[in-house]
C-alpha cells in the first residue's frame, strides 16, 4: 500500500501529534519512538528524518502544549475583578475541562499529567511551575481582590496551593471524562456536573453560598 506523501511541515505535526499520544499513554520514559512511528502510520526512520532524538521530538510536544498552555489562559484567566471574576474563572476552568474529552488534543494533555504524575513527575512539575510563573500575580490579585469586597471568608489559604487543588478537580474530570459513560462515577453528567464541581471549588477556596447562588443566579438572567 502507498503512502499519500504529504508536505514536511505537514508531516512534521502528524508525528507531533502521534507522539503526544503515545506520550499521554506511557510516559516520557515508557514511550518508545517504534511506537510513535506506527501511531503516526509513517517509518521510524521517517520519525527520525524529522526529529534527531526523543528528547527532540518531546521538546516539539512541550512547546506545542506551552502554546495551548497561554491561549487557554487568555480563555479562562480571571477577566473581572472581585468574587464575581474569580467565580467566572474557575467556573470557565471546570466547564472546559468536562468537555475536553471531545477534544483528542487537549484529553491527552490532561493523560500526560497524569502518566507524568505515575512517573517521574517532570512533565507535571514542569507545566505547574510554568502556569504558576506566569499567571501567579494575577491569582493573587484575584484572591486579594475577592477576599477585599468579602467575597471569601474563613481562613485565607495560600492562593497558588488553592489555584491547584482547583485544577487537580478539572484534571481529573476532564480524565474521567475520557472513559465509557458506565465507568464514570459521578452519577451525574453535563451542567449538573459542572455546576456542582464548581460549587466544590468555590466553597473549598472560602467563597460563600450566598455569593456562589448570586453568581449562578447573575448567569441565569443574562440568558
Amino acid at each position: 500500500m502507498t503512502r499519500t506523501r504529504l508536505p514536511g511541515v505537514q508531516r512534521r505535526g502528524q508525528i507531533v501529534a502521534a507522539a503526544r499520544r503515545v506520550f499521554s499513554q506511557h510516559g516520557y520514559d515508557g514511550a518508545k519512538t517504534l511506537q510513535i512511528a506506527r501511531e503516526a502510520k509513517v517509518s521510524e526512520a521517517l520519525v527520525f528524518r524529522h526529529f534527531p532524538s526523543k528528547l527532540a521530538l518531546y521538546r516539539a510536544v512541550l512547546r506545542q502544549v506551552f502554546l495551548e498552555q497561554d491561549e487557554r489562559w487568555r480563555e479562562q484567566g480571571v477577566h473581572g475583578e472581585g468574587a464575581r471574576g474569580l467565580a467566572s474563572a474557575i467556573h470557565t476552568f471546570i466547564s472546559a475541562c468536562a468537555t475536553d474529552a471531545d477534544d483528542p488534543a487537549r484529553h491527552d494533555t490532561h493523560r500526560m499529567t497524569l502518566a507524568s504524575l505515575a512517573g517521574d513527575g517532570s512533565y507535571a512539575s514542569l507545566i505547574y511551575r510554568r502556569s504558576q510563573r506566569r499567571h501567579g500575580a494575577a491569582m493573587d490579585a484575584a484572591y486579594a481582590s475577592a477576599r477585599a469586597e468579602g467575597g471569601l471568608e474563613g481562613e485565607p489559604l495560600d492562593v497558588p496551593a488553592a489555584a491547584m487543588f482547583v485544577e487537580h478537580v478539572g484534571t481529573m474530570m476532564a480524565a474521567i471524562g475520557g472513559l465509557p459513560l458506565a465507568a464514570r462515577p459521578y452519577g451525574i453528567a453535563g451542567d449538573d456536573l459542572v455546576r456542582q464541581a464548581t460549587w466544590f471549588c468555590l466553597r473549598g477556596i472560602g467563597m460563600p453560598d450566598r455569593i456562589i447562588a448570586d453568581y449562578f443566579a447573575s448567569l441565569a438572567s443574562d440568558t
